[in-house]
């Protein structure tokens, strides 16, 4: 029984050294979705992938949350309606709720089976569906700094964004209390290290996504010329290792 116990330590060890391992350069794959077979080997290099015209999804669209009486039903403001938000919101709006109630929304939305009829088959081995499963998110608003613990999948579905993306290893360039933060707007006054954070801005529009590796941080704002708030979706593709990471 030692034995077991031993080895199942030493495994855990050596899947967590090999979680922790991460590629911090500035080099984006970018595919059309016809290449979409391309995707697992691409995933073994570690760097953000752009895929262009992937499928489009019409859920979790401005218009689905104000026709489909599901979305009111979530427990997420205690005044206000989900959809009493979305409808007041506007282009400048910050996303107000976290991962939880993201989760929640995503129950509702349809997006597990958009994923499960394009996504995920090419993201997980059919092998490996025992070790490797998509937790999903709906978000609506910009979104301030926040990192990533698995390979994640952003997509817009209504409204193009400003999708900012950062290196792990400009951490200890960042304030603090850097969650939630939007780089753009750092300055002295937040960071002395602020001419160091390097990043990189990708417009995003509905119909195109970006995969991006554990340990990246990233963040989302509408464009200069956005009308409406934006509504955006992520899969994130855990292992217990990264789940536990997570938490």
């Amino acid at each position: 029984m030692l034995e077991i116990f031993l080895i199942f330590g030493i495994v855990i060890i050596i899947l967590t050294f090999f979680y922790k391992q991460a590629v911090c350069e500035f080099r984006i794959n970018q595919i059309e979705w016809s290449q979409h077979d391309n995707l697992a080997n691409l995933l073994t290099e570690k760097v953000p992938i752009v895929i262009r015209s992937i499928p489009s999804a019409t859920f979790w669209t401005r218009d689905d949350v104000l026709n489909r009486a599901c979305f009111n039903d979530i427990p997420i403001f205690q005044e206000t309606t989900l959809t009493e938000w979305i409808s007041a919101s506007t282009p400048d709006s910050v996303c107000p709720w976290a991962y939880v109630q993201a989760e929640n929304i995503a129950n509702v939305s349809g997006i597990d089976i958009w994923a499960d009829k394009w996504v995920n088959s090419i993201v997980i081995n059919p092998f490996f569906k025992w070790w490797m499963f998509p937790k999903y998110h709906c978000w609506a608003g910009n979104i301030g700094l926040r990192k990533t613990f698995a390979w994640t999948c952003f997509f817009p579905v209504d409204g193009e964004i400003i999708f900012t993306i950062m290196p792990e290893n400009v951490k200890s360039f960042l304030p603090s209390n850097w969650l939630g933060c939007f780089p753009a707007n750092l300055t002295t006054k937040d960071t002395p290290f602020v001419s160091d954070l390097k990043f990189i801005d990708i417009i995003l529009r509905p119909g195109n996504c970006v995969f991006m590796p554990a340990h990246w941080f990233v963040s989302w704002t509408t464009t200069e010329k956005a009308i409406k708030t934006p509504m955006v979706c992520t899969i994130s593709y855990h292992t217990p290792v990264s789940l536990c990471n997570s938490m």
